[in-house]
């Protein structure tokens, strides 16, 4: 399992090369560029990498969001005899809560060498109803059924680890009839945030600056259009900037893994209109998730919620909305696996 604020250079690197992909190379690769299946491929084999080295875990390790949840996950939704399948592994965490916390058999499946530190753990702590296989999910069938799928297959914008194509693929395998997948239920936001003041950077043609320098003009300036990357540029929101949001938040995109039917049936198209309940300015379109293993435990990426692990990507958009105005956009997800290829337009 990558982390996530680690990758976000290589994520950048990745989304560069595949814009360079699309528009110099040949008619194949654009396709390839182009595919999600194909993509999803790719990053089946760059993860393999991404994911070899300790400090990529330690930050995982030491986020208390995240092991906190899944801690209370397992213990109220892995029974006692459960046959538990841990997808992507890692540092093998996930699958000994889930060994502790009753289940009979655990098979631990990791396809990178990191697997050899999860035995080695295990060996030490004296686990052994843990089986560690080295392989690709897709390339494994256990010889039983399993009574829980257990994964953290989250990437920042949620699909950007390949979750979907792993878990449907194990659950229309492997998944007992009234098997669970733990998490399950996940809702994505995009939603207008506003920065606190003295973290906010705003464009530079609504900057205020001493004496009486005035930087507007430069807004509709062709010498400044030529290095403009965008109004809508994405951004990565430094921790604690973000004071609020313009309305009450509402997730874009609901769904759960027991019940999706596949990857394509992911609707990509979607508008967010939020009201000002007073004047504010908005920086940005902010990207988090929120993933529930039940009722009453999950977890929240939300700026405005405790830190963890997981980054959170912000449209740029530093414009003034008055009290009483409505701001809309359209959101379209573009390759879910590659949210570099994701926009938010103004409507």
């Amino acid at each position: 399992m990558p982390s996530r604020n680690l990758l976000r250079m290589r994520k950048r690197l990745s989304a560069a090369a595949t814009r360079v992909l699309r528009s110099t190379l040949s008619f194949g690769a654009t396709r390839l560029a182009s595919s999600d299946r194909l993509m999803g491929a790719i990053y089946d084999l760059t993860n393999e990498t991404n994911f070899s080295g300790l400090s990529e875990h330690e930050e995982m390790l030491n986020d208390q969001v995240r092991v906190e949840a899944y801690h209370e996950g397992i213990r109220r939704n892995v029974k006692h005899g459960d046959v538990v399948l841990d997808l992507g592994t890692g540092s093998g965490l996930l699958a000994f809560m889930a060994s502790r916390g009753g289940a009979k058999k655990v098979y631990a499946v990791e396809h990178s060498d990191f697997i050899e530190v999860a035995r080695e753990i295990a060996s030490h702590n004296r686990i052994t109803n843990i089986e560690f296989v080295q392989a690709n999910s897709r390339e494994f069938t256990p010889p039983e059924p399993i009574d829980v799928i257990l994964h953290e297959q989250m990437g920042d914008e949620l699909f950007n680890e390949n979750m979907l194509e792993n878990i449907l693929d194990l659950r229309d395998r492997v998944l007992a009839p009234e098997g669970r997948i733990l998490p399950a239920r996940f809702s994505l936001f995009v939603e207008p945030v506003c920065f606190r003041d003295e973290m906010r950077v705003r464009r530079f043609w609504n900057t205020a600056l001493p004496d009486g320098i005035d930087l507007r003009p430069l807004e509709r300036s062709p010498t400044a259009a030529r290095f403009d990357t965008g109004r809508t540029e994405q951004l990565w929101v430094r921790p604690g900037s973000v004071k609020c949001t313009l309305g009450p938040p509402s997730p874009i995109l609901e769904l759960d893994l027991h019940t999706l039917e596949s990857v394509e049936s992911v609707p990509l198209d979607h508008v967010v209109a939020r009201e000002a309940t007073e004047n504010a300015i908005v920086d940005g379109w902010c990207v988090w998730f929120e993933a529930r293993f039940d009722d009453h435990t999950g977890l929240s990426t939300s700026p405005l919620e405790p830190v963890t692990s997981w980054g959170n990507r912000m449209f740029r958009l530093d414009e003034e909305i008055p009290v009483g105005d409505t701001l809309r956009c359209h959101v379209n997800l573009g390759q879910l696996a590659e949210p570099a290829t994701w926009s938010v337009e103004r409507l």
